[in-house]
């Protein structure tokens, strides 16, 4: 009898808590980068002053679902001030993003340009694009292949820079192994988020 009784509840009831369910209905689309654009001047700027006063403001609870965990309730964000300001997100078993102003004395997509041209092992695989109508340039910062950084000229004397990376043996639960497209996608949903939409 006590085997019978044991059986059932094992059925019906699991062995522990299950499975949290994902913030996400589906899997978020992938970003829509376009072909290299001139750095200066940039058409359509963002104005970075909500970034500056709330930088991990800049990801909606959904955008971490997408880039990070899903569900992302277990991801703090922490704030870096003075002299990097940005936001990381970072668990020990899932992606990890870091958006900052840049760190370097360049603070514009275009000194950055040169900048990479003379560091190549800094700057690894640099390629020009385009994220959300802003000139960008994607690269593997030191050659790291387990992580893909961007930087996005939001203005002609502003960047943003985007670093997704992942820990050993960890893929994205919805960009897989590819680090590049979850770069992309943090990109576009900060800029989407800093324009208000």
């Amino acid at each position: 009898m006590s085997v019978a009784v044991f059986t059932v509840v094992v059925l019906i009831g699991g062995c522990g808590p299950g499975k949290p369910d994902p913030l996400l209905k589906e899997r978020p689309t992938p970003a829509r980068a376009g072909g290299a654009i001139p750095v200066t001047p940039v058409e359509q700027p963002v104005d970075l002053a909500s970034f500056r006063a709330d930088p991990c403001s800049s990801l909606k609870r959904e955008d971490i679902a997408a880039l990070v965990i899903d569900p992302p309730d277990r991801v703090k964000p922490s704030r870096a001030d003075s002299p990097l300001m940005g936001c990381a997100w970072v668990i020990r078993d899932a992606p990890q993003l870091r958006v900052q102003i840049p760190a370097v004395k360049e603070k514009s997509l275009a000194g950055l340009t040169a900048l990479s041209a003379g560091n190549q092992g800094t700057y690894s695989g640099w390629r020009e694009l385009s994220i959300e109508g802003l000139p960008a340039a994607q690269y593997h910062l030191f050659g790291d292949m387990k992580s893909c950084a961007m930087v996005v000229g939001v203005s002609d004397d502003a960047a943003l820079e985007f670093d997704y990376m992942y820990p050993e043996g960890v893929d994205s639960q919805y960009w897989g192994a590819d680090r590049c497209a979850g770069v992309l996608k943090a990109a576009e949903l900060v800029i989407g988020n800093l324009r208000g939409r």
